[in-house]
């Protein structure tokens, strides 16, 4: 819901979800890679609490395009707020509408056969499909 001046949220697991997601909001925002971004993320999802996994994320993928305190200091700011807004309205705007979570996007576009394959191995369907002789395939 829209306040004065920011945005108050309500997270289906909880208020700790909703912190989660603003710390992945600001990540996006202040990580520009996905070679970065990707594996933050994946590291903040896999982490059990929201106020060290960023230091903690950060510091074990050797990422220094932001720090802990610069992502912290988003999240618990309207900044944070508005890019987690920012985030949903363009989910809402999918097309197709988003009906499962994961919901997959490739090179923007939602294509049904790669998100099903995805969901067994993502890997790879990133490295036959999109990546293909990347050092990460």
């Amino acid at each position: 819901t829209e306040t004065e001046s920011s945005w108050n949220f309500t997270c289906q697991h909880g208020p700790e979800e909703c912190v989660g997601n603003k710390v992945q909001a600001c990540v996006l925002n202040q990580v520009p890679e996905p070679e970065e971004y990707v594996p933050m993320i994946n590291c903040l999802m896999d982490s059990r609490g929201a106020e060290n996994a960023a230091a903690d994320c950060l510091a074990d993928l050797d990422i220094s395009t932001t720090t802990a305190e610069e992502v912290n200091e988003c999240a618990q700011s309207d900044e944070g707020s508005t890019l987690l807004h920012e985030l949903g309205v363009e989910t809402k705007n999918l097309d197709p509408e988003l009906y499962f979570v994961p919901w997959v996007l490739f090179n923007d576009a939602f294509d049904n056969v790669s998100w099903q394959a995805g969901l067994d191995d993502l890997r790879g369907v990133l490295c036959s499909n999109f990546l293909a002789g990347s050092s990460k395939c």
